[in-house]
């Protein structure tokens, strides 16, 4: 996980590698202006230093008007869940994720005596946040399906319903369903 920098700190020695490196990302303020980018915005490189434009733009699309720190906390989810697909997984990708990979991942993250075993409301928000990615990239024909396994929900809310407009809606069937439920008032 990284995010954008604007005029990086250079070594005081300059190397021919320096002078080629700064050579080719020398414009590289300007074209990210060019690409609206601002300060600080989240990417993510894959283990094997590769850049993914299609799932990169998630953070300057999707999440383009959210705060710095709910896009540094999805970048942060999302680095978890693929570097678990990674290295956990046999060098999966994103795109072939499947339920299966999900439910070794929850192992993982909650059950397992040699993970992080985080608490309830942690992994309820990156159940949250790898669902809204995926929804995303449905959305984006980038995936055809969710790994995220769902289930039906009645709608308590008008404004709560399902894409078709009834009161059934699909969500994450993953959710502890143990945390603080937020009153708002």
């Amino acid at each position: 996980m990284h995010f954008t920098r604007r005029d990086p700190a250079w070594p005081r020695e300059v190397t021919p590698f320096i002078r080629e490196f700064s050579g080719l990302f020398g414009g590289l303020d300007q074209r990210l202006d060019d690409l609206g980018v601002p300060e600080g915005q989240p990417f993510l490189m894959s283990p094997a230093a590769e850049y993914d434009v299609a799932l990169n733009r998630y953070f300057s699309v999707w999440l383009a008007s959210s705060p710095w720190n709910t896009q540094a906390a999805h970048a942060r989810d999302l680095r978890t869940y693929f570097d678990f697909l990674w290295f956990g997984r046999g060098r999966c990708d994103w795109r072939d994720a499947t339920m299966d990979d999900r439910a070794a991942y929850e192992w993982w993250r909650r059950r397992d005596d040699s993970g992080p075993r985080v608490e309830d409301t942690s992994w309820d928000r990156e159940v949250s946040t790898v669902n809204q990615f995926y929804l995303w990239a449905i959305e984006q024909d980038l995936v055809r399906a969710n790994p995220v396994r769902q289930r039906a929900s009645v709608a308590w809310s008008p404004w709560r319903r399902g894409a078709d407009g009834s009161s059934v809606r699909q969500v994450p069937a993953e959710a502890s369903h143990t945390g603080p439920r937020r009153e708002v008032k």
